[in-house]
């Protein structure tokens, strides 16, 4: 059963870092499957009743301990005056890089395996990231630029996250700022419905 927060632990940070390092590298070569605690303790120079104390046996905790640690923040474009100006700003922010797209796919086939780990795949790193890009266009209906559909709008950003994480595997092709624009340009602007002041020339 997962936690609803990381428990508290009274290892050093760098200690903590160090192991969830471990478990982030044996999750990317061996897979969430075959990651077992005895790997972890081994990769990690600990022992296995270290990790059972802070984490009770989930290895689903464990793992998601792993993978919020110390996380990037999700972009802020709170002071943005345009859907546009976002657009070119996540364009240049350019696609995932390859090893996380690689960490991606193995954590959605455990998620596909692991009902617990899902649910928490989905809490944890999924659902903020789709609330972050939902807020953009909710940004931009507070403006006047767009036509409220708070529905459409999560649609939107489910769109775009799939594409981040689906198309270099479909079509062949690195994600780029060219990429990007391009799927801004023909799918989630024609999808919104723009008002005339927040039409561009």
């Amino acid at each position: 059963m997962l936690m609803d927060s990381p428990p508290r632990s009274r290892m050093k940070p760098e200690r903590l870092a160090e192991l969830f390092e471990a478990v982030r590298a044996l999750l990317s070569e061996a897979g969430y499957e075959r990651l077992t605690f005895d790997a972890v303790a081994a990769r990690a120079r600990t022992s296995k009743a270290t990790l059972y104390r802070h984490w009770g046996g989930s290895k689903a905790d464990l793992v998601m301990a792993a993978l919020t640690h110390q996380r990037p923040a999700l972009p802020d474009y709170a002071g943005a005056t345009s859907l546009d100006e976002v657009f070119a700003g996540m364009a240049r922010a350019g696609g995932i890089p390859a090893c996380d797209l690689h960490l991606g796919f193995t954590l959605l086939h455990a998620a596909s395996a692991d009902p617990d780990f899902g649910a928490a795949l989905r809490k944890e790193i999924i659902t903020p990231a789709v609330d972050s890009l939902a807020a953009v266009f909710e940004a931009a209906a507070d403006r006047g630029e767009v036509v409220r559909d708070s529905p459409l709008f999560r649609r939107l950003a489910y769109l775009i996250l799939a594409d981040l994480a689906f198309s270099p595997l479909i079509s062949g092709w690195e994600t780029s700022e060219a990429s990007l624009r391009e799927l801004f340009r023909t799918i989630v602007r024609p999808a919104l419905t723009f008002t005339r002041g927040g039409e561009s020339s």
